[in-house]
């Protein structure tokens, strides 16, 4: 009878084979779990560039921001929306110098719906000038946005004026309407206009806004609302709940 030599190493070697097959195994359950997990709870997300210009005594003045939406989105529930929406970013700010400042806010600062004036929430306004309505079945569409649209006076941010930027009281609820009554007689806006960008997010509005910073601190997690159909400053008008 001929011996047979086994390979004493054959032990470690169908252990190291069991372990690789459960991995993989484990591999698979995890991107099958992963599929369907993004299936049920997609996220669809873009990058746009706002920017505003605005002239005075014939000086050109232009401020802009690159602000980042994001809706994550899960199965329907009776009574409840789908998916919701995030903002990271800040709000534009255009430096008049001796004559203060303009911010494109992201935030209406209304609590009633429609807003009176117009002025529409930075979630939407990009969206709107492509043609998308940010409905659940128009939100796969976003991420594939490109190129650059003006706005139309009908889609255009809340602008607030700061007369001096370094003192919160000072501002003032202005359109495009009536800027030149309330800022100089000369002023107007000249242009404005989203752009999708893959540009970093830059959050710098504690330069702009010197008193930023405490106003934030002292609302933040506070629940604070507007009261409806009185205009006031929110913290999150100026920087996006997910920065």
């Amino acid at each position: 009878m001929t011996n047979v030599e086994i390979n004493p190493h054959w032990p470690r070697l169908q252990n190291e084979l069991v372990g690789m097959r459960w991995l993989g195994i484990l591999l698979t359950v995890v991107v099958a779990v992963l599929v369907i997990y993004k299936a049920n709870f997609p996220t669809y997300s873009y990058r746009y560039r706002l920017q505003i210009s605005l002239s005075v005594d014939e000086k050109l003045y232009t401020g802009s921001s690159v602000i980042e939406v994001v809706w994550k989105c899960g199965p329907h529930i009776t009574g409840l929306g789908r998916c919701v929406p995030y903002l990271g970013g800040q709000a534009a700010v255009v430096d008049l110098g001796s004559r203060g400042a303009v911010v494109a806010t992201l935030g209406t600062g209304e609590n009633i719906i429609p807003v009176p004036d117009g002025a529409v929430d930075a979630v939407f306004i990009c969206a709107n000038a492509f043609g998308n309505r940010s409905i659940d079945e128009e939100l796969p569409a976003l991420p594939r946005l490109t190129g650059r649209r003006d706005l139309s006076p009908s889609n255009f941010p809340r602008l607030v004026w700061f007369s001096n930027p370094a003192d919160m009281t000072s501002a003032q609820k202005i359109t495009i309407e009536n800027v030149a009554n309330v800022i100089e007689s000369t002023a107007r806006f000249t242009e404005a206009f989203v752009e999708i960008t893959s540009d970093p997010v830059v959050m710098n509005i504690a330069t702009k806004l010197p008193w930023f910073p405490a106003f934030k601190l002292a609302q933040k997690g506070k629940g604070v609302l507007s009261m409806p159909g009185q205009f006031q400053l929110v913290y999150n008008m100026f920087v996006g709940e997910s920065w």
